[in-house]
């Protein structure tokens, strides 16, 4: 570094050359507003350091959200304020208690029941989404989209991978279990990928199947009563109805 004065102060161009060396982005954003209003206000030089220092974490704090969100592929953003409670069975105290993240704790799971158009996508992803924003890693999938990677895995070789990924995630979303029918293969993975989740992973599903009707979806009655036991212990449901928020818009 090159000392530009008399007074041994380093150039704004020095220290942003050493910034962006250490890659301390969120510092160098902040220095000329901070500096400004230190000098103007007569801060202290450590008062001016824990300025900068907070934006460098708030700074790291908001990437790391935006890379989370990313990687959990959700396909659209969804909060709770703008989800109409009004004239639904959904106990706006239960979803905001799960919206709090503590349900990922202790790997808890939630199970969305209801029709078409209810919300169980749009609490889904609001929750998950929400979890993230707090620190925790989510993915999103479609069911069948998982089949079908699943068996693309067990066809090049890779079968697993996909399961070691997901012991790794705090939260799985699996969406839309019931409207398509798995083949008896796509339904041993699914089975298998869950058992070793089991525990160490949170699973938000929703379904527009009551529990006695999931063995439509998996084929065999056995591994769906197998695969009910994993899901529903430790398990909060919420049920949203059965008729259509975005029918009921629309009148």
């Amino acid at each position: 570094m090159n000392i530009t004065n008399m007074n041994n102060e380093a150039s704004r161009d020095d220290i942003f050359k050493s910034m962006t060396c250490l890659r301390l982005y969120g510092m160098r954003e902040s220095y000329d507003e901070v500096i400004s209003d230190s000098m103007k206000r007569q801060r202290s030089i450590t008062y001016s350091l824990y300025e900068l220092l907070k934006s460098e974490v708030k700074d790291r704090t908001l990437k790391s959200i935006q890379l989370r969100m990313k990687l959990a592929n959700f396909p659209e953003r969804k909060d709770l304020s703008n989800f109409i409670f009004t004239d639904t069975p959904i106990n706006p105290e239960q979803v905001l208690h799960l919206h709090s993240s503590e349900f990922v704790k202790t790997s808890r799971n939630i199970i969305m029941v209801g029709g078409p158009g209810t919300g169980k996508s749009h609490l889904a992803i609001a929750i998950a989404s929400k979890a993230v924003r707090d620190g925790y890693k989510a993915r999103f999938f479609n069911l069948v989209d998982m089949a079908n990677q699943l068996e693309r895995e067990k066809l090049d070789g890779n079968a697993g991978k996909l399961a070691n990924q997901m012991e790794k995630l705090d939260i799985v979303v699996l969406d839309e279990l019931g409207y398509l029918p798995l083949a008896k293969n796509s339904s041993q993975l699914i089975f298998h990928l869950l058992s070793k989740i089991h525990q160490k992973t949170s699973l938000i599903i929703t379904t527009n199947l009551t529990f006695s009707q999931w063995s439509t979806v998996f084929a065999d009655q056995k591994m769906t009563a197998a695969l009910l036991d994993r899901v529903c212990h430790n398990c909060d449901i919420i049920e949203t109805g059965n008729d259509s928020y975005r029918m009921r818009k629309r009148k």
